[in-house]
């Protein structure tokens, strides 16, 4: 971010104007990092009835394609209810129809069961995503503990398609290749 100090101000109240807008800016920056992101969807998910202890953050996998290619991927929250990892979570601060598809391959992939919800924010805008059924709800609400516990009672555990595994692999490494795109 540039700061215009070429000006001087010619009062007080410029002075405190510019410095006001230059505060503003940067908590805009702010609150569009993933950090800030991540920290405000933990806090509603505690909210929500989950435990600290059920959340693993920043959570990595290392995805191997072939003999000679395997990288590392992450997601920035994942939901562990009964043992199973149940609701993977990316927290973007640029587009977040963009990260749609590598949600369903990071779901389909990391586990030895497909992860079945899956959810996308920016803080404005979120999707909620039934990855079993391809269902998307464009919403900011996540469920509760106790409603996602209902969800996944009725929910059997399996595997990915073995014939599309790889498709979703290359998918999944794609993304990887490009994370560090700031357009993303």
């Amino acid at each position: 971010m540039e700061i215009p100090l070429n000006k001087v101000p010619e009062s007080p109240e410029e002075r405190e104007a510019l410095i006001g807008e230059i505060i503003k800016q940067q908590e805009e920056l702010f609150a569009q990092s993933i950090g800030y992101i991540q920290r405000l969807v933990i806090e509603n998910l505690i909210d929500k009835g989950y435990r600290l202890s059920e959340l693993e953050i920043n959570k990595n996998y290392e995805i191997i394609v072939s003999e000679k290619e395997k990288f590392v991927t992450s997601v920035d929250i994942l939901v562990i209810l009964d043992g199973k990892a149940v609701l993977a979570i990316k927290c973007t601060p640029a587009s977040i129809d963009s990260w749609q598809r590598f949600m369903f391959a990071f779901c389909r992939v990391v586990e030895s069961y497909q992860i079945p919800f899956a959810f996308i924010t920016d803080s404005k805008e979120g999707r909620f995503i039934d990855i079993l059924s391809g269902e998307i709800e464009e919403t900011m609400e996540i469920p509760s503990k106790n409603e996602l516990l209902r969800k996944i009672s009725t929910i059997e555990f399996t595997p990915y398609n073995k014939e599309k595994l790889p498709k979703e692999k290359r998918i999944l490494y794609a993304f990887d290749a490009i994370k560090c795109c700031p357009t993303l």
